[in-house]
Order: structure tokens, then sequence, then C-alpha cells
């Protein structure tokens, strides 16, 4: 199976993934595809607030046949029709099959309605078809299991549908299912994951844990912490074989998104932590948290080995403190007297600031 490198060069990550994986792991969207195939916009996550209302047809089924072009056009698509069988309709009215037509892009991982594919399809009414209401997730592959109640708001009923899987899938459907789960990103019953946990097997260990924190559950937030600590610096992997990695890597970047002040203390608890991507992402959280006993934690990550830690906590005191005249060289590369301030003048002047007044008010 032939492989293709993908280069993440906002997080300095690379990950080196088989191109028959259909959920390619990236927090940005530009993608850069180290093989003959087009750079091409993409997503790490089907957005399913947005899916859900841009559709006007959702349903479960089953592709029946498919066709399309066999020549890649003049703009690198094919067009192809698909007949799903409806199995189960969760939003708007559709004949039992129900043609659906969907391109397929040269270089370009996007849904594809292959011959005898289950999931669920989020479709868009054309006239006289349907077209995948978004190109990338419009056709999402499921576990067959189901709640199976009627007359619920879409999102909830795909929820439960999610729920019953996840008590009855094991091996790979299950983290796919638990992937699913934790990509609707809203604070909703997490007794499922939680049950799922401890787990033997790392990789579903690590989808459980990010899952937990997409849905704003932060019960197992220490937990969670220990598994970013085992992230190499170098956040190099090749997939499948290092998922679980490339999960706690992402597993960080969730905790860098966490805006609740109650989990205040374990973040800054984070701050001291050895591993560089847990330190990072602790203070980029510290700082948008603008609480000042952050600063005695974002004080010592001045002089962290990494970059973009030291920008972040920078940033965070500067933010809070509001030194000098709106802040100018107090953070790197900001003017001060007609000059950029190099970062070790800016350092230095924190730590003056420290010594002066800073401990005496927030040391404690």
């Amino acid at each position: 199976m032939a492989q293709c490198e993908l280069s993440f060069s906002v997080l300095r990550t690379k990950v080196t993934v088989k191109e028959s994986m259909r959920l390619i792991y990236a927090f940005f969207v530009f993608i850069s595809i180290s093989t003959t195939a087009l750079a091409c916009i993409g997503s790490v996550e089907p957005g399913f607030d947005r899916m859900i209302k841009d559709s006007t047809l959702i349903v479960r089924g089953q592709v029946l046949h498919e066709s399309g072009d066999k020549q890649w056009n003049s703009q690198s698509w094919r067009q192809h029709i698909s007949d799903v069988l409806i199995e189960r309709t969760y939003k708007g009215v559709a004949p039992s099959v129900t043609r659906v037509s969907w391109k397929d892009y040269f270089g370009c991982p996007r849904a594809r309605l292959e011959k005898d594919d289950y999931g669920l399809f989020f479709l868009r009414d054309n006239g006289s078809e349907f077209v995948l209401a978004d190109e990338e997730y419009g056709k999402l592959a499921v576990s067959h299991w189901q709640d199976g109640s009627q007359g619920l708001d879409p999102f909830v009923a795909i929820e439960r549908d999610l729920k019953r899987a996840i008590q009855n899938d094991s091996g790979r459907q299950l983290i796919e299912d638990v992937l699913l789960l934790g990509s609707m990103r809203r604070t909703i019953g997490t007794a499922e994951l939680r049950a799922l946990l401890p787990a033997k097997d790392e990789v579903l260990e690590s989808a459980v844990h990010l899952a937990l924190l997409k849905l704003h559950d932060y019960s197992a937030l220490e937990a969670a912490g220990r598994l970013v600590e085992t992230v190499p610096d170098s956040r190099s992997f090749v997939l499948p074989a290092q998922e679980a990695a490339s999960l706690r890597t992402r597993i960080g970047s969730e905790i860098m998104r966490i805006e609740e002040p109650s989990q205040l203390s374990v973040l800054q608890r984070f701050t001291l932590s050895s591993n560089s991507w847990l330190r990072q992402n602790a203070a980029y959280a510290l700082r948008h948290l603008h609480e000042f006993s952050n600063v005695r934690y974002l004080i010592r990550l001045i002089d962290d080995p990494s970059e973009e830690t030291r920008i972040q906590a920078m940033l965070g005191l500067q933010e809070l403190i509001r030194p000098g005249i709106d802040g100018y060289g107090w953070v790197h590369a900001t003017p001060l007297n007609g000059r950029n301030v190099a970062e070790e003048e800016v350092i230095g002047r924190w730590r003056t600031w420290w010594q002066a007044e800073g401990e005496s008010r927030y040391g404690k």
C-alpha cells in the first residue's frame, strides 16, 4: 500500500498515513502532500451542527449502485451517481431509493459513495437528485447499531445511535464510534465513554480521552495529561502503527481549548510538566483564562525551550499585567523606541519586573 506523507507546518507535526484511511488527523486546513497528489483543503473532523443545518435530507442506508465518469475532466474531478437504499430518515422526506450525485477529486480525499457502503448521508436537494451537503464528510461510515427512537431532533437521534453502537461494538469499529461521538462537540452525557475506561487498548484509551475533552467532560483531565506526557518532541508519526501517539497529540490540542475556570489548577500543574507539548498547550489555555493566579506559572515559562511556549507565556503576562504603554517592549518583536525588541531583552525585562515587584504580588 502506498503511503503519503502529510506535513502540518503550523503544528510542526508530521503524519505519514496510508491512503486508504478515511480520517486524516490534521488541525489546520492547509495540507501539503509530498506525492504527485495535489494540495487540498480539508478538515480534521465532521462539523455535525453545520452539516445538520445545511442538509435538507439526513438518512441512514446502503449504496446499491454506483456509476461515474472514467476520465478526469479539465478541473481534475469526475462526476458520479449513486443509488442509496434508505433504512432510516432523520430529517426530510425522500423515496426509499435516493439518487445522490457526488464528485471524485484527483489527489484530494473526499466522501465516496461506492457499492455496498453503509453509513449516514447528509444531503442537499439539487432538483432531480441530491448532492452531499459536505463533500468531505457528507457520508459517514457508521456501525449498524442504532437506538431507533423516532421523532427526535436529528442531532439527538444521531447521538443516541452512536452511544448505542459504543455499548455494543468492539475492536476498530468501537474506536470509530468513539471518535465520531467526540466530533459532535457539545456538552452531552458521557457515561458510555467513561465506562470504557480504563482500556487495555492504547488507541481506544486515547480516543476516549480525546472524545471526553471535545465533549467538555474534564473529569479525567489529569489522566489525559499523563497521556500527553508520552508525546515525543518530534511529533512525527506513521499511521496506523503510531495512531495512539497521534491521538495523544490531538489531546494536547484539546487541552489548549479549555476555557473552564474550574480546571485552572490542573492546567497550572500541566505547565510544570517535563513534556514540551503539554506545557505549550497549557500555557495557551492559561493565557486565555485571564486569572492573576496564572502569573507565577507563566513567568516560569518565559525561559521555556519551546519558542511557542515562551511566546504564549509573555503574551499571557502582558495581557494580565498591562505594563508600560500598551505593553510595547514586553512581548517579543513588538516596537519600542522605533525598533523591534529582541527576545532576550523582553525576557530580561520580565525578570527584572518579577524581582522588583511581581514576586511579592503574585508569587504565592
